[in-house]
């Protein structure tokens, strides 16, 4: 009886700080994340409720001797060394901002109640800059170079974005700067003793994992060797534009165009890039009536007025439709004209007789008028680099703001080549516009010099630019993956299933491999700082699994490619055709890499596990089958817990090092805690076992989570109350990575 109630008390006070901390992420959109810290996070009771569910899991851990399982008993002491790591950094701590001008020294800082703190040093800036991406105006770092004198003398320090500056405790963070350049505020963060015994924590966790997966005394090899178990499958469902003809540029010329540099969204990329994304921003895909971006993109600089004519800019809202006088989803821009030049969607936007929907249609139609506009500024055409003041400034064709001391050579080129061009394009003189494009990529290399990618990243990007578009496959991909997975557990295994599937994975995974190459090599950075970015690698990530575990795990076969192409199906939904970006400074750090990969990987082994939980609950399988499935589940969310958790840490680690605290409450990392808290409990194997009366019962059903075996899972409904948990658990994981994103708000908006 005793163990009973104690397990429901541990019960309760898990669940309601699960409740409190979704509760707080919903408050602070409607009252501030000031609000919650004052109210929720820092109150009394909240730190009660931790302090109470940590004394009561010490108890148990004791009670049930967990101690004598030293891999066991780390993992779970990690955990609380972590919560005593932060207590102590709530109790100890100090934080604030330090406003520095260049050579006025200062021997305090402001915290964040507005009190006043003083140095036992002093600390003055010496100089600060601004670093840009080569021949660019994206910003890549800022660097403070800061002196501080005390006792022992004077020295010299940098802080920047990812690089902390410390002295004496204190650890300084870029955080801003003054307009002219001439100052800059630093986060100031004194937290002498939490720090280390939370990396303590840390690193007890990452230790009593990597101890628990691999050990022989842990029930996870016996979950494994049940998961690859031999059983025959023998299930029952229980279910209830015509061609139009313009002025046409030669394909080869306007290939060759396609390679030319460009400064475009703050990068240097190929021509072929800003082409593409012109073309899919009017009609949502990178070619229209047969035509290539690039023949599109130069046809429109040259032929303008004819292309003003064809109707290659969607429009889907009906609404929409009707104010622009049209009867189907495509238009031209004089569509968007009255005959007396007038805009018709002028002000429709806010108009509030219109309905919502039609208002935000009317948002995305003005947005590409809105690029159109961009090209004839020539906005996107900045192909001429010039040195100025020490970097590197490009320039548009008869550019009127070229540098003073421009030669009289390159003012010619510059204002005049693009003439020539355009003259051998209309002549069809190939060898001519060839050489002149060759011309304009000499001057391009000689006058950016190291700045300009080689040529091998151009053409890199250039082929991602024409494999991208197969991701509007995905939702054929996901089709084809669902009826091939229906089959395989309606039918009896077949030969030609399985050569479909071994088939399927196989382009799957080379797709998703090359374009996951090709992007890291256009965008010069492992691609992971969006969120199309994070759900094509998870898609890639899922297909490795795939093909690593689909050998002694059959049935993780046709349930992978279900899960990488809805991934995929997500990202080509929410992302369209994202633009490749310069990184932000603050993510310019390899823990980003580090970080996302393993909660991404922790993510897909989820989907998987969930999938299995799914046929379980609507398939009627045979009692070995049925256990198999069970077993495999169970085997994947151990992984799936240890990646998320090592995730959740290693980010926390990168937020110290960037922001100078390594947990901020922010919506994304609580529903993360929250996600990980979600799927910990049935590792626990009291979670879902039966009631127990007696001292010998419950002694064996309620010791820890890697003791034995699981009781309740062997009968058909202990099994049905895991899987159905596993299912409703799903949302957490969806409310962290696309609730957080649409509804909530935080630092991590750009996830």
């Amino acid at each position: 009886m005793i163990i009973r109630l104690t397990n429901l008390f541990i019960l309760s006070l898990y669940t309601l700080l699960v409740v409190c901390m979704g509760i707080a992420t919903i408050f602070e959109r409607q009252c501030g994340s000031e609000w919650v810290h004052d109210n929720i996070y820092a109150t009394w009771w909240f730190s009660a409720l931790w302090s109470a569910l940590v004394l009561v899991s010490l108890v148990c851990l004791y009670r049930y001797r967990v101690y004598k399982k030293l891999a066991v008993a780390m993992l779970h002491l990690s955990f609380v060394i972590i919560l005593i790591g932060a207590f102590v950094t709530h109790l100890t701590a100090e934080e604030g901002t330090l406003h520095l001008r260049k050579g006025v020294p200062t021997t305090c800082f402001t915290d964040n109640e507005g009190a006043v703190h003083t140095f036992p040093f002093s600390i003055s800036l010496r100089e600060f800059s601004i670093i840009h991406y080569p021949g660019t105006d994206a910003v890549m770092d800022y660097h403070a170079g800061v002196t501080v004198c005390d006792a022992s003398g004077e020295r010299n320090i940098l802080v920047s974005m990812n690089n902390i500056g410390r002295v004496e405790g204190y650890r300084f963070y870029q955080s801003s700067y003054d307009a002219d350049e001439q100052g800059t505020v630093l986060l100031v963060a004194y937290d002498p003793y939490g720090i280390a015994v939370t990396y303590t924590g840390y690193l007890m966790l990452l230790l009593g994992l990597v101890w628990t997966m691999f050990s022989r005394r842990t029930r996870i090899r016996r979950l494994m060797q049940s998961a690859m178990r031999p059983a025959v499958v023998a299930v029952i469902l229980l279910a209830g534009g015509s061609r139009i003809h313009a002025s046409e540029v030669n394909k080869d010329i306007a290939d060759e165009m396609g390679q030319i540099a460009v400064l475009y969204n703050g990068r240097i990329c190929p021509l072929n890039t800003v082409a593409t994304e012109f073309v899919t921003k009017l009609c949502g895909r990178g070619s229209w009536n047969g035509r290539t971006a690039n023949e599109i993109f130069i046809g429109w600089t040259i032929f303008y007025s004819e292309w003003e004519e064809k109707r290659i800019i969607r429009v889907d809202d009906k609404g929409v439709q009707g104010l622009l006088g049209i009867d189907d989803k495509w238009a031209c821009v004089r569509d968007f004209y009255t005959p007396q030049h007038e805009y018709k969607l002028s002000g429709k936007a806010n108009d509030l007789s219109l309905p919502e929907k039609t208002r935000t249609a009317v948002r995305t139609a003005d947005e590409k008028i809105q690029v159109i506009t961009m090209f004839y500024n020539s906005e996107m055409l900045r192909i001429f680099p010039l040195p100025s003041g020490g970097k590197v400034e490009w320039h548009v064709p008869g550019s009127t703001e070229l540098p003073r001391d421009v030669g009289e050579a390159e003012f010619q080129f510059v204002n005049h080549v693009m003439d020539y061009l355009v003259k051998s394009i209309l002549a069809n003189d190939v060898a001519e516009a060839k050489s002149l494009i060759a011309k304009i990529c000499l001057f391009q290399r000689e006058k950016a010099g190291e700045a300009l990618p080689p040529a091998f990243l151009m053409r890199a990007e250039t082929l991602y630019n024409v494999l991208q578009p197969s991701l509007c496959a995905a939702p054929y991909c996901l089709a084809l993956c669902l009826v091939l997975c229906l089959m395989y557990f309606a039918m009896r295994p077949r030969a030609w299933i399985r050569h479909s599937h071994a088939a399927l994975i196989l382009l799957m995974t080379v797709l998703l491999t090359v374009l996951i190459l090709l992007r890291w090599l256009a965008s010069r950075h492992i691609p992971l700082s969006n969120g199309f970015e994070t759900m094509l690698f998870m898609a890639w990530i899922t297909m490795l699994l795939t093909v690593i575990l689909s050998r002694r795990m059959p049935v993780i076969t046709p349930l992978g490619p279900v899960v990488s192409s809805f991934c995929m199906l997500v990202a080509m939904l929410a992302g369209g055709t994202p633009q490749i970006t310069p990184l932000m400074p603050v993510l310019q750090s390899p823990l980003l890499a580090v970080h996302v990969t393993l909660v991404m990987m922790s993510y897909a082994l989820i989907a998987l596990l969930t999938l299995v939980s799914l046929c379980c609950l609507l398939v009627r399988q045979q009692e070995q089958e049925r256990a198999r499935l069970t077993a495999l589940s169970q085997f994947l969310l151990y992984p799936a817990v240890s990646l998320l958790a090592i995730g959740i840490f290693v980010g926390a680690v990168w937020a110290n090092v960037s922001w100078g605290a390594y947990w901020s409450w922010d919506p994304k990392e609580t529903w993360a805690l929250i996600t990980l808290m979600i799927y910990a409990l049935p590792l626990h194997r009291a979670s879902f076992s039966p009631c127990v009366t007696t001292k010998a019962s419950g002694a064996a059903c309620d010791r820890d989570l890697m003791c034995g075996e699981t009781p309740g899972m062997t009968d058909v409904n202990g099994a049905r109350r895991y899987h159905l948990y596993i299912l409703i658990a799903f949302l957490s994981v969806l409310m962290t990575y696309f609730g957080v994103n649409y509804f909530l708000s935080g630092m991590h908006s750009y996830a």
